[in-house]
């Protein structure tokens, strides 16, 4: 199992200590925690750089978020194929509705209000985009392919959508989600930093529309976005509309009370 290096970038040491620190889960993997409350630097920039590092390994590297917990042992890894890119969780079309693909738990950062999200898979699956809460890749694929690298114009966000785009588009690569127990501690969030990480994309790629964990993704984007609408909690235009109707029904259910 140390042939499994498993890297998380930290600005909050109580999530580490508790998800990869302190994992029984864990004990038999290498964890690597780069501390970023000081340079916040964007992920992409942090994980090129280990990938450099590891060249020549005979390892998986396992890029995961702070707030991400493994909740099983992670055997299955070593039985994956080396020349594939996996995650915990991504998303394809089925007709023309996306369809997450990998059941794991989401939730708030303190674990409250929990959902269970994505389809149950009991061996990999092919998707179209990954999430960027956990990528999975073998450290050959990356010393064969110089350019399978995190594009570091993003920081934050849509990287790893990149980062499958680019190994499907140029590398024909597959991308796989493998089944592992899981909890996300977080909903996410649509930002105007996300807003310009699709226009960015939408420019590298655009010949290409596949659907995202919070949209559509590729300069064609706009085709799948006519059949269809996300409406999701990262989407804060979804989270006001759901408040108003949240207080719609509140003040329905007190009026009944007050009939009664």
């Amino acid at each position: 199992m140390s042939r499994i290096k498993i890297i998380t970038v930290v600005v909050n040491f109580q999530m580490f200590n508790r998800f990869f620190r302190d994992n029984p889960h864990l004990r038999s993997c290498d964890v690597v925690c780069i501390d970023n409350r000081t340079r916040n630097r964007g992920l992409p920039a942090v994980y090129n750089e280990v990938i450099e590092e590891s060249l020549g390994s005979d390892r998986w590297l396992f890029f995961v978020h702070e707030d991400f917990e493994i909740k099983s042992d992670l055997n299955i890894v070593m039985g994956l194929s080396r020349d594939v890119v996996y995650g915990t969780f991504g998303v394809k079309l089925s007709g023309n509705v996306p369809f997450g693909v990998g059941r794991h738990v989401v939730s708030n950062k303190d674990g409250s209000r929990p959902s269970i999200v994505g389809v149950e898979v009991s061996s990999p699956v092919s998707v179209q985009t990954l999430d960027c809460q956990s990528i999975l890749v073998h450290a050959s694929l990356f010393a064969d392919r110089p350019k399978l690298r995190f594009d570091e114009n993003l920081t934050f966000d849509l990287y790893a959508e990149d980062f499958g785009l680019n190994a499907v588009e140029n590398f024909n690569i597959d991308l796989q989600v493998f089944p592992l127990d899981v909890q996300h501690y977080s909903y996410g969030n649509i930002t105007e930093r996300y807003v310009a990480g699709l226009e960015y994309l939408a420019r590298k790629y655009p010949t290409v529309a596949v659907p995202g964990s919070c949209s559509f993704i590729g300069g064609r984007a706009h085709e799948l976005e006519e059949h269809f609408q996300y409406q999701i909690p990262a989407d804060p235009r979804y989270r006001s509309r759901f408040a108003r109707a949240s207080a719609r029904v509140k003040s329905w259910i007190a009026s009944a009370i007050r009939k009664v």
